[in-house]
């Protein structure tokens, strides 16, 4: 087997020695949990993320089997992979390059004015209360569109804002692979095409935007349109610095346009 790349979120959870178990297997991916961390396992045709290894082919992996770290190398029954490849790091735009009138594309997913209004005003806890965990999947719809602003909100308000946003992705109540992602998405870290995509809108390079926007559109079944929609909607309405956060006022009543993901 071989190792194409280690998410740098990967690369920290198997630099020391852990236990665990495979949480879920997919077609080109599995999900591993040690010790409390999640890890995936990633086919090279998965975009690269920051917990994924991604190598080829596969390992034999069913769910329930013990897999070990020793920080060299990843194994479980009948096989092992050295996790000394090259460590992968999304790239992000200058904040400043974020602020302006940018096009962020037609929505991928309808979000209704409820939430935008608390993106809007930077309220970022009641957001995450309010479509945190729901849908269905590892990862559900409404994290999905969390995962979006919280990269988006690490990117403008920078690292300063890490303790706020790391609390909002802890908080969560949702699955432990999906509150992984979160943790990762509060660092300013997401799949590729998240990254190539701000990186494409900063630069107003829109055919560039428009590449990494359907290659993020073709991630699993929603959770790609689920984390469009949360980055369009974060860099048309986040403030763009932490003082102009409204902070005053409860939540509103948010409504759902079904039972499985925000609207």
């Amino acid at each position: 087997m071989r190792v194409v790349d280690v998410g740098e979120g990967a690369h920290a959870v198997l630099a020391r020695p852990g236990r665990g178990r495979v949480v879920a297997v997919y077609r080109r991916a599995a999900y591993l949990g040690l010790d409390g961390e999640v890890v995936a396992l990633a086919d090279p045709s998965v975009p690269a993320g920051p917990l994924h290894v991604r190598c080829a082919p596969l390992p034999p992996l069913r769910e329930g089997l013990a897999v070990t770290s020793d920080g060299v190398r990843l194994a479980g029954p009948g096989w092992a992979l050295r996790i000394d490849g090259p460590v992968w790091r999304g790239a992000l735009p200058d904040p400043d390059a974020l602020d302006g009138d940018l096009d962020v594309g037609a929505p991928a997913v309808t979000v209704g004015p409820d939430l935008a209004d608390l993106v809007r005003a930077g309220r970022i806890e009641a957001l995450a209360a309010a479509v945190g965990g729901r849908g269905p999947g590892l990862t559900p719809a409404g994290d999905d569109l969390l995962a979006g602003v919280l990269v988006v909100a690490r990117t403008c308000w920078g690292p300063e804002a890490e303790p706020r946003l790391d609390a909002v992705a802890r908080d969560v109540a949702t699955t432990g692979v999906a509150r992984a992602f979160l943790a990762q998405a509060a660092r300013g870290r997401c799949v590729a095409p998240v990254h190539d995509w701000l990186v494409a809108v900063a630069a107003g390079r829109s055919d560039d935007a428009e590449r990494a926007r359907a290659r993020l559109l073709a991630v699993g079944a929603s959770s790609g349109a689920h984390l469009a929609a949360g980055l369009a909607l974060a860099v048309s309405q986040l403030p763009r610095r932490t003082s102009q956060i409204a902070r005053a006022g409860p939540a509103p009543v948010l409504r759902q346009t079904d039972g499985r993901s925000p609207g």
